[in-house]
């Protein structure tokens, strides 16, 4: 009688032989642990074909495929992980939020955030950090919203009687901030010089200050105009800002940051986000004299002052990093 054979598995004229789905997770471990996330999520690919990953093997996965560009399947695997109510949710839902940054889906942070601040398996402290980071997500779905509103109706003029500078001070910072973001979609030129006055005055903040200035580029306006804020003062051209300036290096000290607290999602969000609003309130101005990577420490040691540590030593970027945290608070709080 002859001995039965064992037939090896197919799938789409690929051969898996006996211990070969062992071995394609073995492989991605390994991969992922030498940083080559491509290879790695190639391995996971293949193996979750054949069985189902368990829930520590899913978070490598989804690392992987995080450093891969393809959030959105990483998004599909947390969200069914988040159903089915994971042993590993707390780091379940930190990896989730950074996806939803990172897709920039601002709308969907805060939903998961609201539910997460009832939730009675996070301590009080975590529960600070998420609402700090909700606050951060509700600035950034405002400022998302309105670049992507449309409007095909002609395009109306603005109000020039509200842009006078003695009424433009009496509305509070959020109404100031919707007037000049409407006045994007809206033709200003009867109101330049009131925008100009604006810009120039001390008596808006500076975050006011920059929109005004970046609604005056969007029109083409290159009047030379003096700016003062934060300890500098210099003429500007709309059009043609110094440079480099705060905005421009967002993205170099981002990556210093990213590499900082590339094991902290959270706080990694929340310093990101920090230099984004400076940056946004700093313009056309820059953390002069400091580099990149610098800026970017300074950032990471101030957001430890707002987690208790006192450890940090102040100095000139510190109290320049304050100031601006003193003036972008006031509209978040509104």
């Amino acid at each position: 009688m002859k001995k039965k054979q064992h037939v090896p598995r197919t799938k789409e004229n690929i051969i898996y032989f006996p211990g070969m789905v062992e071995k394609l997770i073995a492989d991605g471990l390994a991969f992922a642990e030498q940083n080559n996330h491509i290879e790695a999520a190639k391995c996971f690919d293949q193996a979750k074909e054949h069985i189902e990953l368990d829930d520590t093997i899913l978070i490598v996965y989804i690392l992987s495929l995080l450093e891969t560009q393809r959030q959105q399947e990483a998004k599909v695997i947390c969200e069914d992980l988040l159903k089915k109510r994971s042993s590993l949710f707390e780091q379940i839902v930190e990896l989730y939020l950074t996806i939803l940054l990172d897709l920039k889906a601002y709308h969907e942070v805060d939903s998961v955030l609201n539910k997460l601040l009832v939730d009675k398996r996070f301590t009080n402290e975590r529960k600070k950090n998420f609402l700090q980071l909700k606050e951060l997500s509700g600035r950034l779905a405002r400022e998302q919203d309105s670049f992507l509103a449309e409007d095909n109706e002609i395009i109306p003029s603005v109000d020039k009687e509200r842009f006078v500078l003695d009424e433009f001070v009496k509305l509070n910072l959020l109404e100031q901030e919707a007037l000049l973001q409407e006045a994007f979609h809206q033709d200003v030129s009867e109101a330049i010089l009131n925008i100009i006055e604006i810009v120039q005055s001390k008596k808006v903040s500076p975050a006011i200050q920059t929109l005004a200035l970046l609604l005056l580029s969007a029109n083409g306006e290159s009047t030379e105009i003096q700016i003062e804020k934060f300890g500098f003062k210099q003429m500007v051209n709309p059009v043609s800002p110094p440079r480099p300036n705060a905005i421009d290096r967002i993205e170099l000290v981002n990556r210093y940051i990213q590499d900082i607290l590339e094991k902290d999602p959270s706080k990694l969000q929340l310093t990101v986000g920090l230099v984004h609003s400076h940056a946004y309130a700093l313009f056309p101005f820059d953390w002069a004299g400091y580099s990149d990577e610098a800026v970017a420490q300074a950032y990471v040691n101030f957001i430890d002052t707002l987690f208790g540590n006192e450890s940090v030593q102040s100095n000139e970027l510190y109290e320049l990093i304050s100031l601006l945290e003193a003036s972008t608070e006031a509209i978040g709080h509104e």
